[in-house]
Parts: structure tokens; C-alpha cells; sequence
């Protein structure tokens, strides 16, 4: 098994430039393609960068989450006495296995304020191309490890777990588009850049659906799948209007504050925090 586990070691860096260059392609036709047809303008340009900005933000402590990923799964794999083969199959499983806590992941994350806080920057951005992937908030990835925990403790090597999030997160990049649309039966199984626009949609009829990274069986399971009947309004339904890109990452924390001084109570408090976005306390 340690021998499997060092050739995937071997052939990682291979597969991160391999999805690097790939995405920086997609990146580069999109742009012209978007020249081609006019759409870029000042605005466009404005939320491109804003963008870019959170990016360089999150790629400065990108090595510092990673550090912690890697080293809070590989201690407790140390302690964990049952262990998993590495083959083929076992690293399917841990990659379907992956996308099943993705998934519970997203939606956590859309109905907890305090989680919502970071996530809703990636969903901040009115517009929609291959700019609006990068728009990441750092702290992600010093908090969403915590829910990729238990692949260790069932056993599956550290290594692994860590190999098929990173491919989970990866694949969702192509999906940050408008030049693809629908895919037929592939979208059955599969998540597309039709199905993730819906996601990013404010639109009542879009909000909080498409939750899945790599495969949409999972929306359609639990309810939360729903098809792009028209082009989404994109962003939030309370626009952040900057493209600043450190207010991008403070604006959603200071409502909170606001909401937290309003608060009469620490129950009032506590609602404000662990509840989905936009709840109020009840006028008596």
C-alpha cells in the first residue's frame, strides 16, 4: 500500500499543473471569447479583479491551511488502527465518498450565518466567468478540513482523502461559466456550468439550490436540484457594491457585528449567528 501511496505522492505535482494549465486555458479562450462578444467593460473589469484580488489574498496563507489540512490528517491517521487499502477502487469510493460530504458541506454553509460569512464571498460577484472561481475567502481553508475528518477516522489514508478533495475542488472550476451551456444526459450524473449558474443565481426560484461539486445525484436525492429555466441575476440578494477586494471578505462579518449589537439577549445573539442568513428575531 505505501508503495501506491508514494507513486500517487510522485504523480500529484503532475496533476496540479496538469489542472492549472487546463484552467488557465479555459481562462485565457473565455476572455476573448467574452471580447469577441463584447461583454467586457468597465464594470466586468471592476468585479475581475475584485476577484483576483481575494484570490492573491488566499494564495498568501494558502500554505499555511494546507500545512494544517495535511498535518491535522495525517496525526489523527497515526492513531487510527484499521486502515483501508490503497487501489482503485477504494479511492473511488473515498472520491464519491468526498463529494457526498462536499455537498452536506455547501448546504451547512448556506443555512449557518457564521459559515455563511466566508462562503458568501465566492457568491459575491454579479458577475459570472472563470474570474468568480477564484473569489475564495482565505478562511476557507482554515475551517472546511474540519468536515473531511471522518474519511480518516473510517481509515482511508490521509493522502487519499486529501488527493480526491483537492480533485473535488478542482473540477468545479470549468464550472464557472457561460459559454457552455446545457449538457444533456451528462447533467444526470454529472454537475455542470449550466447547473452551478443556477446555484450562484439570486433569484428566488434559484436560491439555495445546485449545492453538489462533482456529481448533481445528490441535489436531486435530497430535494435541492433545480434546472436553469432562465439566465440567473447573479450575486447575493443584498449586493456588496465593492470591488475592494478586502471589503469583499469584511462586508458580510460586519452585518454581523451591526445585527450582534442589536441583539437583546444572548439567545437573540446566538440566533444571529447560527441561523441561515437573514433571519430576524420575531416583532412581539
Amino acid at each position: 500500500m505505501e508503495t501506491i501511496v508514494k507513486q500517487m505522492e510522485d504523480n500529484i505535482g503532475l496533476i496540479i499543473y496538469i489542472i492549472i494549465y487546463l484552467s488557465l486555458l479555459l481562462a485565457i479562450v473565455e476572455f476573448f471569447y467574452e471580447l469577441y462578444k463584447k461583454k467586457i467593460n468597465k464594470q466586468r473589469l471592476g468585479e475581475m479583479w475584485a476577484s483576483f484580488g481575494v484570490f492573491i489574498i488566499a494564495q498568501l496563507l494558502e500554505k499555511t491551511s494546507s500545512l494544517i489540512f495535511l498535518g491535522a490528517f495525517f496525526f489523527i491517521g497515526e492513531y487510527i488502527p484499521w486502515q483501508i487499502p490503497v487501489n482503485t477502487w477504494t479511492t473511488l469510493l473515498c472520491l464519491i465518498l468526498i463529494d457526498f460530504i462536499y455537498y452536506w458541506e455547501h448546504v451547512i454553509e448556506h443555512k449557518v450565518r457564521i459559515l455563511w460569512s466566508y462562503h458568501s464571498i465566492h457568491h459575491s460577484s454579479p458577475i459570472y466567468n472563470y474570474t468568480t472561481a477564484l473569489r475564495v475567502s482565505f478562511i476557507d481553508g482554515f475551517i472546511t478540513w474540519i468536515f473531511y475528518l471522518p474519511m480518516v477516522f473510517i481509515g482511508f489514508h490521509p493522502y487519499v482523502v486529501f488527493l480526491c478533495f483537492f480533485l473535488v475542488l478542482m473540477y468545479q472550476f470549468w464550472l464557472h461559466t457561460e459559454i457552455i451551456g446545457k449538457l444533456g444526459w451528462f447533467e444526470k450524473v454529472f454537475m455542470t456550468p449550466s447547473q452551478h449558474r443556477v446555484h450562484h443565481g439570486s433569484d428566488e426560484i434559484y436560491l439555495d439550490k445546485n449545492f453538489g461539486a462533482l456529481l448533481s445525484i445528490w441535489d436531486r436525492m435530497f430535494g435541492t436540484y433545480q434546472e436553469e429555466i432562465h439566465k440567473p441575476t447573479y450575486g447575493i440578494t443584498k449586493p456588496i457594491n465593492t470591488i475592494n477586494p478586502i471589503m469583499v471578505h469584511l462586508v458580510e462579518y460586519i452585518d454581523i457585528l451591526r445585527d450582534l449589537r442589536k441583539a437583546k439577549s444572548i439567545k437573540e445573539a446566538w440566533n444571529y449567528v447560527t441561523k441561515p442568513p437573514g433571519w430576524k428575531p420575531r416583532i412581539k
